[in-house]
């Protein structure tokens, strides 16, 4: 055998051996991690059944919960807070629930409202899935089973309606990424309509899929000043990574109507100002 066909045979066992590691993790889903996003689910025969089941319970103790809601994204146009294209219903007293759904990948979140309803904006007091970034893989025939816990909220998420939760021909696109310059999947871009960024932003992102790629769909053109982070309310806490277009003094970005400015980099890093809890209204 010549050197050049070993060569090219050694290139193959590499690209299968790469292919099959990441069949592994898309099918078996088992608690692979991503930036603050995790494929989880494990399967059962779903005895004629396609979709997704498991339990609601708290994540402190353990216990179930009943009277929870699960929602199923198919993507995170919106945040994963608008209205949801599946929704189970009500969990049972052991937290149990069980919702037929297409094969596909979605997002899966779990929320119970103080008031009972099935949709709306949260509150504090209100039971939520914490990170909200809980991605699972559907199959045919199969229950994937997904279990959830959730915590309760504080403090008031610091953006209810400034999401715009469907594509337009205007935004703003790019990556986030950490220190060492490796995507950040689960996290969201912000925009605000100039400098003081310690309050509410204007708009917020689509979350941030494997390579980090994050977009931000406008209603119109403007000038917007950019910064990035994992959770959705409060203001970050020490440690969470937190990062700003062009570094500490953010810099403009200005888009026209009807186009894109695309191919941003925002670097995050982990928090290190002072932490005041409930401040929802300086998420930074």
């Amino acid at each position: 055998m010549t050197f050049e066909k070993l060569g090219l045979l050694l290139k193959y066992a590499v690209a299968a051996a790469l292919l099959l590691s990441l069949s592994a993790c898309l099918a078996g889903n088992t608690g692979q991690t991503a930036g603050d996003a995790k494929w989880v689910g494990t399967y059962v025969d779903g005895q004629g059944k396609t979709g997704i089941s498991g339990k609601v319970v708290l994540k402190e103790g353990g216990a179930p919960l009943a009277g929870c809601f699960v929602n199923i994204y198919p993507d995170a146009i919106s945040n994963l807070l608008g209205p949801s294209q599946f929704i189970s219903t009500p969990t049972d007293a052991a937290g149990r629930y069980q919702i037929d759904v297409p094969p596909g990948v979605y997002y899966v979140v779990a929320r119970k409202r103080l008031s009972g309803q099935p949709t709306g904006p949260l509150s504090p007091g209100d039971h939520y899935s914490e990170h909200q970034r809980i991605i699972t893989r559907v199959e045919a025939g199969k229950l994937v089973v997904v279990d959830l816990p959730v915590a309760i909220m504080k403090a008031p998420m610091f953006f209810k309606s400034r999401v715009v939760d469907k594509e337009t021909d205007t935004g703003i696109s790019g990556v986030l990424l950490d220190a060492a310059g490796q995507p950040v999947m689960g996290g969201f871009a912000m925009a605000y309509a100039d400098q003081e960024m310690k309050r509410l932003p204007d708009y917020a992102s689509t979350l941030s899929d494997e390579q980090g790629r994050f977009t931000i769909y406008l209603p119109e053109g403007g000038t917007y000043f950019l910064s990035a982070r994992i959770h959705a309310w409060d203001m970050p806490s020490p440690g969470e990574p937190f990062g700003k277009y062009g570094g500490e003094i953010a810099q403009p970005v200005s888009v026209a109507t009807n186009s894109f400015v695309t191919d941003l980099r925002i670097e995050m890093a982990p928090f290190a100002g002072p932490y005041q809890p409930g401040k929802s209204r300086r998420p930074f």
